[in-house]
């Protein structure tokens, strides 16, 4: 796959250092933190809230790559382009196939989590018949507004990290003030293998801050705002976590939540408003997050089906409404069905080993590329950083990838032959005359 098709000067560069991490943040923000605790505690007690600064230290790493890789280009694309460029336009291609994926089962996992927080107002939602018609309306409707042109309302998501934030601060605040007296002590980590089964589903709460770098090309000094921005994002988030982590195991001190757990946290704390404002936070949250979602995937098949490496189909754009109705439509059937088929976390997993796999090429292809890139005086402390974000990168990735089951590898190669089928058809079809 081509690097993206556009003129730079096209392109204004408004976005600055806050715009830029606040759309990593809206990447990593959505139902992982309202979704992971009780899952963290149950495997892995007391060391949990501990076990999260590990893993968002290790993600430091891979966001300083894509920090790289984004001054290195400074131009719209992200891992597709990075791909595309290091390794040829099949390796992109299957980049951004696979970066579908991660986004469609994100999308799924997402709205699973939403049902749970919702049926805490509307009880029994997220069981049974209820759910699967749950999901159904809830994907349709999204479609629908997309379809008609819901162009704008990304634009809402500064104000919405803000509101689904300051819940999360209080909460962990709060908690840890309240409960001092429970709060545990570090305690020696569990079994390796025990950690390797909740790896995945605790790595899923840090991806998604790489979309920063499909706006590179509309971002200001993006060689020097992204590797901030991203590493930022990740800092903050990580500090964060740690800290609402923290706050539910004191809090919770062991107990099994009945339903969604930081909704059950709050109520211990503050009651049934308490447990009430978490909640409207979590829906926020998350249905922001899928709205954006909805908004911004679609215009990856579109782009795709426009550089000739996936059927024409997926170009298509409405008469009326002028968005890519097929390519929306395709998203919503796709993940309406991932979400009636499986659980949060399952589908949290697949997203997580999706993003695995795209960091290892997209760092794979930085190395690639250092090669012909010219020779720059450094500090010790830069060349030492520069050395190592890749090695920790590519060894997090691996080892991530290894805890996954073979019914998600399965799932994943399925999809990768879909996609190498997709983009056999489509290069035969451009070469007839």
């Amino acid at each position: 796959m081509t690097a993206v098709s556009e003129k730079q000067g096209a392109l204004k560069r408004d976005i600055g250092i806050v715009g830029a991490s606040f759309i990593a943040l809206n990447g990593i923000v959505g139902a992982g933190i309202f979704a992971m605790p009780q899952a963290l505690a149950e495997g892995a007690g007391a060391f949990s809230p501990y076990l999260v600064v590990i893993f968002g230290l290790l993600m430091i790493s891979v966001a300083i790559v894509f920090g790289e890789l984004a001054g290195q280009f400074d131009q719209a694309g992200g891992p597709v382009v990075y791909a595309s460029a290091a390794f040829g336009g099949f390796a992109g291609f299957q980049v951004g196939w696979l970066y579908y994926l991660g986004r469609i089962t994100t999308i799924a996992a997402n709205t699973n989590a939403l049902l749970t927080y919702v049926a805490i107002f509307a009880p029994g939602l997220d069981h049974g018949v209820l759910r699967l018609g749950a999901i159904a309306a809830f994907v349709l409707a999204l479609v629908g507004l997309n379809i008609v042109g819901v162009k704008q309302a990304v634009r809402t998501l500064n104000w919405v990290t803000l509101f689904k934030l300051t819940p999360l601060a209080l909460l962990a605040v709060w908690g840890l003030l309240a409960f001092a007296t429970a709060i545990p002590a570090p305690s020696a980590p569990p079994a390796l293998g025990q950690i390797g089964e909740i790896s995945l589903l605790l790595l899923y709460a840090f991806v998604g801050f790489e979309g920063a770098t499909l706006t590179a090309g509309e971002t200001r000094a993006a060689k020097s705002v992204l590797p901030r921005a991203l590493v930022g994002a990740i800092v903050g988030m990580t500090g964060l976590y740690f800290l609402v982590q923290l706050a539910y195991v004191a809090i919770m001190q062991g107990q099994t939540p009945d339903g969604a757990p930081l909704a059950s946290a709050a109520h211990v704390l503050a009651g049934p408003w308490g447990a009430t404002a978490i909640t409207i936070a979590a829906i926020v949250s998350i249905g922001g997050n899928l709205l954006a979602a909805t908004i911004a995937t679609p215009r990856l098949t579109l782009a795709m089906a426009r550089e000739g490496v996936l059927p024409s189909w997926f170009g298509a754009v409405h008469p009326r409404f002028a968005t890519p109705a097929n390519s929306i439509l395709a998203l919503g059937l796709i993940a309406g069905a991932l979400a009636m088929s499986g659980a949060f976390v399952w589908l949290a997993v697949m997203s997580a080993l999706t993003r695995m796999v795209i960091y290892l090429v997209c760092t794979a292809a930085l190395l690639r590329l250092r090669r012909g890139a010219p020779k720059l005086k450094r500090g010790a402390f830069e060349q030492a950083v520069r050395l190592a974000a890749p090695i920790l990168a590519l060894a997090l990735c691996l080892w991530a990838m290894a805890q996954a089951k073979p019914d998600a590898w399965a799932f994943l190669g399925g999809f990768a032959l879909v996609g190498a089928a997709l983009f056999a058809v489509s290069q035969r079809r451009s070469k007839l005359p």
